[in-house]
């Protein structure tokens, strides 16, 4: 009780100051939510932006009422000790002071939501400009009673815009594509549908297509991003994932809305690197290959990773798949759906995690070989990462997801090639994960 009473005076307190700098400064707020892809679509717009703009964003998880005050003042982490909060206040109230050349012309801000009333508050705290919303999924369904729910909590960030904003919307999301009757705002939507103003088209996967080598071919994507009447080609270089393409044709969408022009974008977006974590490309033992996409796991995301590895021109497609959390009623539906669509996918299903064996159950009901050991149970990390041990090789493409708590990063350090990189490569190496 006392605990909860204090945390409330801290987001009262932090709130008030995060006002005040906001207020004060003026930059222009872009406020990032949905289901999956925020962090990406974060990091694309950061990347676009600042070629033309001096552009701050949030760090990490702070994407909550506690989170974005810090995130304002320049933290990349929080903390819950005395001492530390102590110190973000006195930071927050000498930006506030004399703070003008510390806070950047624009803010680019992550906007969780994991119960009903979360974007409310956040909007009331700091009002966007610019409303991004990637998807609306079913991630968090034990928060919220129904995917309508969802929707109505998502959209409450495309209803604070006044009119002189914008809404960026995912116009392959119907749900998404709605929310523009919400506000009287300028609405931009992207995605590969025709209907979009924004738009990718002729999307290509180079996925080792004579080798899987990571060294031996340049992987990545390619598209023709189209606005109106102009069409650009784009390469994202050692980037694979169709999550990637949305997360740079929203970035499109607000450089549009703030005067840059497509050259500009395309010039930015040759140096944009997903976040670790986001089916990130790094090199395995034994000359194999990771995608490793373990920053977090829902079904919508784990059937487009999958997607993924079954273009790898390899001849060992291995997908290791761990629990997918916060589903609600929707758990066994998901599991079940990401396990079917494995062992299509890939040649050897790995599961781990209580709910991992759903996943796996449903893989071998839909695998009709005769091949044994194809798909495989752990119920152990170790046992796990020894069979990989033992069986990557220079054939090998193996994709690893599964949720935050699964910790699945853990797998990823014990198979690759440079682990002493694991600081700078992988998710989740902050001292509070690791110690």
């Amino acid at each position: 009780m006392i605990k909860k009473i204090l945390r409330k005076i801290i987001e009262i307190k932090a709130g008030l100051l995060a006002k005040m700098i906001i207020r004060k400064y003026k930059p222009l707020i872009v406020g990032i939510t949905g289901s999956v892809g925020k962090t990406s679509t974060k990091e694309a717009i950061y990347t676009i932006l600042k070629k033309k703009y001096k552009v701050g964003k949030s760090w990490g998880n702070l994407n909550t009422e506690l989170g974005i005050p810090l995130a304002i003042a320049g933290y990349k982490e929080s903390d819950t000790s005395a001492a530390f909060w102590l110190k973000a206040f006195w930071k927050m109230f000498c930006l506030y002071w004399k703070g003008k050349r510390k806070i950047r012309d624009i803010l680019v801000l992550e906007m969780g939501a994991d119960k009903p009333g979360d974007l409310e508050k956040l909007v009331k705290l700091v009002p966007p400009n610019v409303a991004v919303v990637t998807n609306v999924g079913i991630s968090h369904l034990e928060n919220f009673k129904t995917p309508g729910q969802i929707v109505i909590e998502k959209r409450k960030l495309v209803e604070a815009l006044d009119p002189t904003g914008c809404a960026v919307l995912c116009g392959d999301d119907e749900k998404v594509l709605a929310m523009d009757k919400r506000t009287k705002a300028r609405a931009i939507s992207f995605g590969f549908k025709k209907c979009n103003l924004v738009r990718a088209s002729n999307l290509v996967f180079h996925c080792g297509e004579e080798s899987s080598s990571f060294d031996g071919l340049d992987w990545g994507v390619s598209f023709k991003l189209n606005y109106q009447d102009k069409i650009i080609p784009i390469r994202l270089k050692n980037i694979l994932g169709i999550q990637q393409v949305y997360a740079v044709l929203a970035a499109t969408a607000c450089g549009i809305f703030l005067d840059m022009n497509l050259l500009e974008i395309s010039e930015a977006l040759a140096k944009y690197s997903p976040p670790p974590g986001r089916m990130k490309m790094l090199k395995g033992i034994k000359g194999s290959l990771i995608l490793d996409d373990t920053y977090n796991s829902a079904p919508a995301s784990a059937l487009a990773a999958l997607e993924v590895l079954e273009k790898t021109a390899s001849s060992k497609r291995i997908a290791v798949l761990a629990d997918m959390l916060e589903l609600g009623a929707q758990e066994n539906e998901g599991h079940f759906e990401v396990g079917k669509r494995a062992s299509e996918a890939a040649d050897l299903v790995f599961t781990f995690g209580e709910r991992g064996s759903l996943i796996a159950k449903a893989a071998s009901k839909n695998f009709t070989g005769k091949e044994t050991g194809r798909i495989q149970h752990f119920k152990s990390r170790k046992k796990l990462i020894e069979k990989l041990q033992g069986l990557l090789d220079k054939n090998s493409v193996v994709l690893v997801k599964g949720s935050q708590k699964m910790r699945m990063e853990k797998v990823v350090k014990a198979i690759m090639a440079e682990p002493r990189k694991s600081k700078k490569l992988l998710v989740r190496q902050e001292a509070k994960w690791i110690g």
